[in-house]
């Protein structure tokens, strides 16, 4: 390449130096724009520096939400729970229901069929044989009061048989009245002179109320009626008085002859 070349290129234009000033001017019109708007605006910080103290902020902790605290886990104390007995379970031996039971319903059957007397007789018995059970003689004494009113009802009205004024003379002894029972045995005893259980509770209330003679006389008739009335009165507690009595024992071994 030539000098001339050379220098030619090296020189600037009219029209190039033209341009370059006026971007000079523009970029320092620019300039100075932006000093003036820094010194109007307030001072800030820089953002770099905010970054940064956004960065090393810590995260607010976190609170517990009520479900998140209910669901926290709650320790309970295990209950011990009682072992099984290893004892041998002992049977307790049946009592002796059947017969008690039997024998209350034949007194109950008298008592619906007013055989008053009878069904006296017979809840005495049950209370004497089953003394072991004490719910069914609570019962015999109760039903042995409703047959002595059920006789009471029948002692206001008139006496048409002998078995009226038995019937009467029973419940009289059985609450200690010793002589107004005499008195219906006697009528009893004239409408019907051989009835032998007339004559057995006659020779009753005369041993309750001392009389022996007359009580071993009315007790020897009976069993000529019904032999079976010596066995009666050998565990008869009316004739209770008459146990040492030789007489009264004599006639207890009489045959049935």
């Amino acid at each position: 390449m030539s000098k001339a070349q050379a220098k030619s290129k090296s020189k600037p234009t009219p029209q190039m130096g033209a341009k370059a000033k006026l971007t000079a001017k523009s970029l320092q019109k620019k300039t100075n724009v932006a000093a003036t708007k820094r010194q109007m605006r307030p001072a800030q910080k820089p953002a770099a520096r905010m970054v940064s103290l956004r960065k090393s902020a810590k995260p607010p902790a976190r609170t517990k939400t009520p479900v998140q605290a209910t669901a926290t886990k709650v320790t309970r104390r295990s209950v011990p729970t009682k072992k099984a007995s290893t004892k041998p379970l002992i049977l307790q031996k049946p009592r002796p229901m059947a017969g008690a039971v039997s024998a209350y319903e034949a007194a109950i059957k008298l008592m619906y069929t007013e055989n008053y007397d009878k069904a006296i007789k017979a809840f005495h018995e049950l209370i004497e044989v089953f003394p072991e059970e004490p719910e069914i003689q609570a019962s015999a004494r109760a039903r042995i009061h409703a047959c002595e009113m059920k006789l009471h009802e029948r002692a206001r009205s008139v006496y048409r048989s002998a078995d009226d004024h038995y019937n009467i003379a029973v419940a009289l002894m059985n609450r200690g009245e010793i002589e107004p029972a005499l008195t219906h045995l006697q009528s009893a005893l004239k409408m019907a002179p051989k009835g032998d259980h007339i004559l057995y509770a006659m020779a009753a209330a005369n041993a309750l109320r001392g009389n022996i003679d007359q009580a071993l006389s009315y007790l020897k008739q009976s069993i000529h009626h019904r032999p079976e009335n010596r066995f009666q009165a050998a565990k008869d507690n009316d004739f209770a008085a008459l146990n040492e009595d030789p007489g009264f024992k004599e006639l207890l071994n009489l045959s049935d002859k």
